[in-house]
């Protein structure tokens, strides 16, 4: 079998692959969004390393605004150590859940800010920031203005009402009056203030020429794709975007350039994180810039919720093409989290927390069963007995397994000298050598397992490339269930008095053990190299090279001796509920 990666482009292999999570909010503790929304990066990352892909992931904290500013006035600290502290909170997690990151970008950084100022100056000097007066419906928690066709009136009854067109807004006839927007459903307010503008209202038609035609696969999935053309589409035209606060409202951002009177939007700020992750701006300026940096860009992938895709599919690449600078090569959309069904809720006490159920559960189940239970265009559904039966499922079916095989009744060792060498990832070979030792009547089951693995790294890796995890698990573990079901059936312990026999199953067992857990390091770090430490698989031998059949002829030395090395159990417990 010829392993072709989703990451070759051409025949050539694709050097370079550069991953973003959004740089999360830290006005309070992470939630498992944040986790789910890392781990899908953090598989993707390493899936790309294992490939042996030059790999950089960024993930990080925004932390000025408005938001931010005031949680700090409520909890009586400055602003930077409101964030010095939360920031620590999100590492914890990135620590907790072995989250690989390359770099934590915090917008605090100096290098970012130099980077978002040079941003700034490049669509100013090419006219596309202008200074004007700005009237309309804040969301302070949102960080954005909303249209008044998005903003209704709640009554003290509780009833909504849409905005009287003929009413002049100003804060004397709003005032004891509550108002929300109809798409976050958060509060905001009407203002009237100078700011800079940016002139989003000349990119509706390069948008849609970009997303639909020059670039089909710039957002994915499809259904994400389209909700964004559909506003792109069904809108006469973009509504020039307001891009800096008065600095008398909003003190925790970066100033203005050559004006002290007005401090940076917080997302014309945030969004320009994931340049800093690779240099900077004038090293991705055409004709100016440095080549790697470039490389880098041209293939960076942003991993997002889908709160947040109109700032990074519309904002974003407008933005870039005013500074004249290059757009990522795709953004990936995926869903929230419900907890049993409900959105999760302080009020209703139903919000998970990641980092209680990694201490509890461990990490590799957690990581396992959050990217089971989800596809990018749907939520997910948080129920704890679920994970619990996950957990328990990865040490019978998987671990038992290799225990299973490495019991002192067989010698692992003298069947991989037996049969790797004769196999060299052959299916047709070991196709005849199961027809020689086993019988008739186990064709089926063999040969089915044979042709999975063949196939299996090319599949996984289609999967993984394009973040459909959970079928990449659920084809593990129908190979895995297959495999048990063989040894059932095969009773190899009852062999005693045909050593080829035994050695013949033992052997296919364990191969199957071997290359399930070689792929799935991006997925269980720790579990996985416990099993392949169990069958004594050297370190310099788990790259995806040796994920096949007969690839590694040097493994299994004293697996099958009393004492030998125990995979490490998780121990049994109740469900955490």
């Amino acid at each position: 079998m010829k392993f072709t990666s989703a990451l070759c482009s051409g025949g050539k292999k694709i050097n370079f692959f550069h991953i973003t999570t959004p740089i999360f909010y830290p006005n309070a503790k992470p939630h498992l969004g944040h986790l789910y929304t890392g781990l899908l990066s953090d598989v993707r990352g390493r899936w790309s390393k294992l490939n042996q892909v030059n790999t950089k992931f960024i993930t990080g904290t925004d932390e000025h605004g408005l938001k931010i500013q005031n949680a700090a006035l409520k909890a009586h600290v400055t602003p930077q150590k409101f964030v010095d502290n939360l920031c620590l909170e999100f590492k914890k997690l990135d620590s907790k859940g072995w989250i690989d990151y390359t770099r934590f970008i915090r917008t605090t950084d100096t290098d970012h800010i130099q980077n978002v100022i040079e941003l700034w100056k490049k669509c100013f000097a090419k006219g596309f920031i202008y200074k004007g007066q700005h009237k309309g419906w804040y969301s302070i928690s949102d960080e954005t203005f909303y249209p008044e066709s998005q903003v209704v009136e709640v009554l003290p009854n509780g009833k909504e009402i849409p905005l009287n067109k003929s009413e002049v807004f100003d804060q004397d006839n709003i005032t004891n009056r509550s108002f929300i927007n109809t798409e976050s459903r958060n509060k905001v307010v009407y203002q009237s203030e100078i700011n800079y503008f940016f002139k989003l209202s000349e990119f509706k038609c390069k948008l849609i020429d970009y997303i639909r035609f020059e670039n089909p696969d710039f957002i994915k999935p499809e259904m994400r794709k389209e909700q964004i053309l559909k506003e792109l589409e069904s809108s006469k035209e973009l509504q020039d975007l307001s891009i800096s606060r008065p600095a008398a409202r909003l003190t925790w951002a970066i100033e203005v350039p050559n004006d002290p009177s007005q401090k940076i939007y917080v997302w014309f700020d945030a969004l320009c994180n994931y340049i800093t992750s690779i240099g900077s701006v004038q090293s991705l300026t055409k004709n100016e810039g440095d080549p790697i940096n470039i490389k880098w860009w041209e293939n960076t992938t942003h991993v997002i919720g889908k709160d947040i895709i109109k700032f990074h599919a519309i904002y974003w690449p407008a933005f870039l093409m005013a500074a004249g600078l290059p757009l990522p090569k795709q953004i990936y959309v995926h869903g929230h989290w419900l907890s049993n069904g409900v959105k999760m809720s302080k009020s209703l006490g139903n919000v998970v927390d990641p980092i209680a159920m990694i201490d509890y559960y461990g990490v590799d189940p957690v990581r396992w069963y959050i990217l089971e239970n989800s596809c990018l265009e749907a939520d997910g559904d948080f129920i704890e007995s679920q994970l619990w039966q996950t957990r328990e499922l990865l040490v019978s079916k998987w671990g038992n397994l290799i225990t299973r095989c490495c019991s002192p009744k067989f010698d692992l060792k003298r069947a991989v000298g037996k049969f790797s060498g004769n196999t060299d990832n052959n299916s047709s070979i070991f196709l005849e050598l199961c027809s020689r030792y086993l019988e008739k009547d186990l064709a089926p089951t063999y040969t089915k397992l044979l042709n999975d693995l063949e196939v299996l790294p090319a599949l996984m890796d289609n999967y993984i490339t394009n973040f459909n995890m959970q079928q990449a698990l659920k084809l593990l573990w129908s190979i895995l269930n297959d495999t048990n079901t063989f040894i059932q059936t095969t009773e190899p312990w009852k062999c005693k008095d045909n050593q080829d026999k035994q050695d013949l199953i033992i052997y296919l067992a364990v191969e199957v053990s071997r290359i399930l857990s070689i792929l799935s390091q991006p997925v269980i770090p720790q579990l996985s190299a416990q099993f392949l430490d169990r069958i004594k698989v050297s370190p310099e031998r788990r790259g995806l090279e040796y994920a096949a059949l007969g690839k590694d002829d040097n493994y299994g030395v004293a697996c099958n001796k009393k004492g030998a090395m125990p995979i490490t159990r998780i121990p049994i417990r109740e469900k955490h509920l």
